[in-house]
């Protein structure tokens, strides 16, 4: 009874010391993987050989990745110190983002976090500062929600005005009708 091999059995440098004693040759063995060759470019492209970029083409390189971003940054035109919590801020402002702006926004921070801290006294910062994120969402989710249904009840009107204004408009007469292709 002849003994199974496996796979891995007859590839292994000790089966082919085996086989090159004269009993098997290597062309007798079942290949691993069929070669294809479907994209004749793609082969091209991967043997052929590129050279290795030298130090400087590759500062280079980086340069020129970096430089679109550098670009794109908006321009700070002033400075603006805002008190947030205790803490003193130099804030940016730019063209979009007027100084009233930041400072209106620093005093709503303010606020939020000084509400937090004077409802939760025993509490570290950093869960203060958690906890008057977590109530600035709140806020911001309930605008939202708010929004909508204001969105939803203009709607609700506009509609109703249409409807309105459909039954105050006259019958169209015959003529009318054929101008715009509705023959009876």
């Amino acid at each position: 009874m002849k003994k199974s091999q496996s796979i891995m059995s007859k590839y292994s440098d000790r089966s082919m010391k085996k086989k090159s004693s004269g009993k098997t040759s290597v062309d007798d063995l079942p290949p691993i993987a069929n070669y294809e060759q479907r994209y004749k470019g793609m082969s091209k492209e991967v043997t052929k050989e590129t050279p290795k970029p030298t130090l400087d083409e590759k500062i280079a390189k980086r340069e020129r990745l970096r430089a679109p971003k550098r670009e794109e940054e908006p321009s700070v035109s002033n400075k603006v110190s805002v008190e947030i919590n205790g803490n003193l801020y130099l804030l940016g402002c730019t063209e979009n983002i007027s100084e009233a702006r930041i400072r209106k926004v620093a005093a709503l921070t303010n606020e939020i976090l000084s509400d937090t801290k004077d409802n939760n006294p025993g509490l570290t910062n950093s869960k203060i500062n958690a906890l008057a994120l977590l109530d600035a969402c709140d806020r911001i989710l309930t605008l939202k929600d708010e929004n909508s249904n204001l969105k939803t009840e203009l709607m609700y009107y506009r509609q109703k005005v249409t409807i309105e204004e459909e039954k105050d408009r006259p019958e169209p007469t015959p003529m009318e009708l054929l101008a715009n292709g509705q023959e009876d």
